[in-house]
């Protein structure tokens, strides 16, 4: 190991354990839900009024996520999570390991790149995601144009889009074992790309509360000061919320397993008049449901084709009006 140490300039490289890089990247991936789960509360006190913005929710998330991790990336020279796990990220000048030079500070296109890859590939992903998801529920419910263009379009895009997830973990995997070997200082083929590796980040000398309520004393209290505490209030706050965003993960999954069996069975609802009379029928069309389709947040059974185009228009239940997206539709396959 001192032959390889014997080489780095600029910096001390200390490689953080595998654990550490994925639970950084554990915890990234709750924060999209979590900003989801947030605006869909507070939209919900008024949904009559603000229901069209849960139409904008992923472009709402790229908007926050750029801000956030610019912030971060500018101050700590990392993303939010890795800040939160005491990383940084350092530039490999020298891709090879036994003759690598790692300067502290990231370029301007690195920091860009950097922004790019944790902040719009995200909402990339996700963008194709759900259209491959529509793609295969108008599969399965036979609703297929039936142009020969547009179905060798979705077939392209289902399989290449299975094709690139799974090179994509393969990579993934394949540079985790190179980094865990130390054959690698990569602990992922997109830092590869970036020539960005990650080491722990050294503590930053900041002014305590005492500090700052001296200079209040004596009237030399700034508005650098006042926008640092700013800063700071708010950034912890956030990482306030990231660690109780980890424990609930935690806590969801010790308790996945529970045998549910085991609890007590609460009594059934009352079924009121409503759901009385659209008992055996869509609510929308009247008629028998054709694709039985449940919307969960109010539990009444919908045509596909019925609720899928009054959700994706009004963004609510047509019949209690509870805020409602096309995730909480759920098909169920009833024998007939």
């Amino acid at each position: 190991m001192a032959e390889k140490g014997a080489y780095l300039t600029g910096t001390v490289y200390n490689r953080p354990t595998l654990f550490e890089i994925l639970a950084q990247k554990s915890l990234a991936s709750t924060l999209e839900p979590a900003f989801k789960k947030v605006l869909s509360f507070l939209v919900s006190f008024n949904p009559e009024r603000y229901r069209h913005v849960l139409q904008w929710e992923d472009e709402g998330y790229l908007l926050f996520n750029i801000l956030l991790q610019r912030y971060y990336l500018r101050k700590y020279s990392a993303s939010f999570s890795e800040t939160f796990y005491g990383l940084k990220r350092i530039v490999v000048v020298n891709s090879e390991t036994s003759q690598s030079e790692l300067k502290e500070k990231l370029s301007r296109k690195q920091k860009i790149l950097s922004l790019i890859s944790l902040a719009l590939l995200p909402y990339l992903k996700t963008k194709l995601a759900q259209l491959i998801l529509k793609y295969q529920f108008e599969e399965a419910d036979g609703c297929v144009t039936q142009g020969r263009l547009q179905r060798l379009f979705r077939k392209c895009v289902i399989r290449g889009h299975l094709i690139l997830f799974t090179l994509y973990k393969s990579l993934e995997i394949y540079s985790y074992i190179l980094y865990i070997s130390e054959e690698s200082m990569y602990p992922s083929s997109l830092l590869r790309l970036l020539r960005i590796t990650l080491t722990y980040s050294e503590p930053q000398s900041t002014q305590t509360i005492m500090d700052l309520l001296n200079k209040l004393k004596h009237n030399s209290f700034t508005f650098d000061d006042g926008w640092d505490m700013f800063q700071r209030t708010v950034t912890s706050c956030l990482e306030l919320g990231a660690f109780f965003l980890q424990f609930l993960s935690w806590w969801n999954q010790e308790n996945y397993m529970t045998d549910l069996m085991n609890l007590p069975s609460p009594p059934p609802p009352d079924v009121s008049k409503t759901a009385l009379r659209h008992k055996g029928t869509c609510p929308l069309c009247h008629m028998p449901q054709r694709i039985h389709t449940v919307l969960m947040v109010s539990g009444f059974v919908f045509c596909y084709q019925c609720i899928l185009s009054e959700v994706r228009e009004n963004k609510r239940c047509p019949v209690t009006h509870y805020p409602a997206t096309e995730d909480d539709l759920v098909r169920l396959y009833i024998d007939t």
